[in-house]
């Protein structure tokens, strides 16, 4: 078996590894993600270490085929949460954004269409029709409920979720039942002309109102709900990997066209090249976005070049040599931001270094050698935080919201945290607890 090198490498690291008192993360609610529904995260999946798992829960679902009385027999608790996710959105219904209750300026509602989650009707209006006649003012952090009327990144973050979801239980399983649902989710919502999304963002996080501030129009600020188009790159690779019956090549081809449209979208529309020019979170996803989906498309040319521009010119910005995260802290929320980023963060530096049965990498061999000390200490510093060693700088904070990112460093350097990091085993989005099928197998014990 072509993985057993990895499981020895890392069986070699486990057994070198310092031992020392766990971090007990906090128990207190997750602070939602402001411009989410469901805590939507850009978390890194290994595809071979999915693929590795599955082949675990086979080996061992057959030695115990018959003996576990009409009940899924499992070497680990997290196939039972798959099945169980897995069942629930087979039963769910196909996801589009044509049903939306307002049409974008273009008239079209197969277009993405959001509103800035920050702007209210400025309290000075007299108005009657405050979100047409009124000036808005930017609240940083306080969400306007109006976002929640639209539902484009739900049916978006939905998708995301449950194809990937599907796919893994398509490949864990070997049950065509639910490659089947998955295909049914991504052609329905990206494929079939009547339904699916328009490949661009041109509508997202528009200002409404008659002031100067008003928009009518998407902003840069939008583009990063693009983060929830990764997760359907995956679900696709998933079911090749699983020869999934439904799935055929003209689907794969027909993602590949509409990802190619919108990769040509983020590379040349004024509102996309203005996203590229930030320097916080959003430029951190914005290139996650795009060098994903130009590895999905076959599209290399840009990948080294700018993850390389990243590295060098904006991630030194980012964080400082305290692991502090400058660019997140002066906002409202800026334990959620920085955990925000380093999600990204830890994302790319996995993504452009990795080697899955599909990908095209590695990109950047030394990556981790170029991100590792920053992301580590950006990582200790949020651990700190929770643990009082460092000035609590958002109330009610816990590791919840960084545990992806802590739990990835980990797999990169297991002697700093198996062992001394528990993972968060009761995230209130269940998705999220589905972390050990991405986790090698002996690293499942040192976060357990």
């Amino acid at each position: 078996m072509k993985f057993i090198p990895t499981f020895l490498a890392l069986s070699a690291a486990v057994a070198h590894l310092a031992q020392a008192d766990l971090i007990a993360p906090a128990l207190t609610p997750v602070v939602p993600t402001p411009i989410s529904f469901s805590n939507y995260t850009l978390e890194w999946k290994s595809l071979s270490t999915i693929v590795e798992n599955a082949a675990i829960y086979r080996v061992f679902h057959a030695k115990n085929k018959g003996s576990s009385h009409g009940k899924l027999s499992v070497p680990h608790p997290v196939y039972q949460t798959l099945k169980d996710l897995a069942d629930e959105a087979v039963a769910k219904p196909l996801y589009t954004i044509v049903n939306k209750p307002f049409l974008p300026p273009s008239g079209d509602k197969r277009d993405w269409l959001s509103y800035a989650p920050y702007w209210w009707p400025s309290p000075s209006c007299n108005a009657t029709d405050k979100n047409n006649d009124c000036a808005f003012i930017q609240m940083d952090g306080q969400v306007n409920p109006d976002v929640y009327k639209l539902n484009d990144q739900r049916y978006l973050e939905y998708v995301s979720l449950d194809t990937e979801t599907l796919a893994m239980a398509s490949l864990v399983f070997d049950d065509d039942s639910y490659g089947q649902k998955a295909t049914d989710m991504l052609r329905y919502f990206f494929l079939n002309n009547a339904t699916r999304m328009n490949p661009n963002l041109e509508y997202g996080q528009i200002i409404r109102g008659n002031g100067k501030s008003a928009t009518h129009i998407g902003r840069a600020e939008g583009i990063i709900s693009a983060r929830a188009l990764v997760s359907p790159i995956r679900a696709v690779k998933i079911l090749q990997l699983a020869k999934a019956r439904a799935w055929k090549k003209n689907d794969t081809a027909g993602m590949v066209d509409w990802y190619s449209q919108f990769h040509d979208w983020l590379i040349e529309d004024k509102i996309a090249v203005d996203e590229s020019n930030t320097k916080n979170n959003h430029l951190t996803y914005y290139t996650n976005t795009l060098t994903t989906i130009s590895d999905f498309i076959g599209n290399y040319s840009t990948i080294e070049s700018r993850v390389t521009a990243f590295f060098k010119d904006d991630l030194p910005g980012q964080i400082t040599a305290n692991g502090t995260q400058p660019l997140e802290e002066i906002r409202t929320l800026p334990f959620h931001y920085s955990a925000f980023n380093l999600e990204a963060l830890t994302y790319m530096a996995n993504f452009v270094s990795q080697k899955d049965p599909l990908s095209h990498g590695p990109y950047i061999s030394n990556a981790w050698n170029q991100t590792g000390d920053s992301i580590i200490s950006a990582v200790n510093r949020l651990i700190d935080v929770v643990r009082g060693t460092e000035g609590q700088i958002e109330p009610g904070a816990d590791l919840s919201e960084a545990d992806y990112s802590v739990r990835a460093v980990g797999i990169q350097y297991p002697k700093l945290y198996c062992n001394k990091y528990h993972a968060i085993q009761n995230h209130t989005v269940p998705y999220l607890n589905l972390w050990p099928l991405w986790t090698p197998r002996l690293l499942w014990d040192c976060f357990n």
